[in-house]
């Protein structure tokens, strides 16, 4: 959104000042309450895009608080913009192969090292592993495929339960409905696509011959 377009935008009657140290969910919040508004229905007009689940528009906020976006932006750093993040590396299936091969032929090495009488701390020293790759290498030839590790969202954490809690009420509740509940009835906002992954991980869970 552009000056001109914030411009028009007419300020709230009631425009609490950001407190030191306070998050902008927080903010809006207060900015929510003082205003006899919900919460969920002004974080997604102030969205980017708007009605999205996306990040607050800082320059949106601060013309409905009566501010300046510089004041706004010194009160809620973490409105202000981030640097653009170099793309993270996608390993091909070329590279996971020829990573496989390298560490096939380490294995080989090791136990090759090891028949030939050299000790464990000798092997460490000279293939640049710890004492568990030795072990691993001297019990099988092949490395053992690297294992997904399955966490929960920290994002989420606190939250399963009362998401399951709505799912099992209402089995065909929107992810919008319960984003909506969490901001609302339990005070906080979550992202939008981890809210999604866990909800689409629960029902096919609950449901292993369903596609969703």
């Amino acid at each position: 959104m552009n000056a001109h377009d914030t411009a028009k935008l007419s300020r709230l009657p009631v425009r609490p000042r950001p407190r030191q140290g306070e998050t902008a969910d927080s903010y809006l919040r207060r900015l929510a309450a003082a205003n006899y508004l919900r919460f969920s229905h002004l974080r997604r007009y102030l969205s980017t895009p708007e009605g999205s689940y996306g990040p607050i528009d800082p320059a949106k906020l601060a013309a409905l608080a009566g501010r300046e976006l510089p004041a706004i932006l010194h009160a809620l750093p973490e409105l202000v913009p981030a640097a653009p993040r170099p793309p993270a590396r996608r390993y091909t299936d070329e590279d996971i192969q020829r990573n496989h091969a390298a560490k096939r032929a380490k294995y080989a090495a090791i136990r090759q090292d090891s028949s030939n009488g050299m000790s464990g701390r000798a092997m460490e020293r000279k293939h640049h592993v710890g004492h568990r790759t030795i072990r691993k290498a001297l019990a099988s030839a092949t490395p053992s495929a690297r294992k997904k590790i399955h966490r929960e969202p920290a994002a989420l954490s606190g939250l399963q339960g009362h998401i399951d809690a709505m799912i099992a009420a209402n089995p065909q509740i929107t992810i919008a409905a319960i984003w909506e509940r969490l901001a609302d009835e339990h005070g906080t906002t979550v992202a939008y696509p981890t809210l999604r992954t866990y909800v689409s991980n629960r029902r096919a869970n609950d449901t292993p011959d369903k596609i969703n």
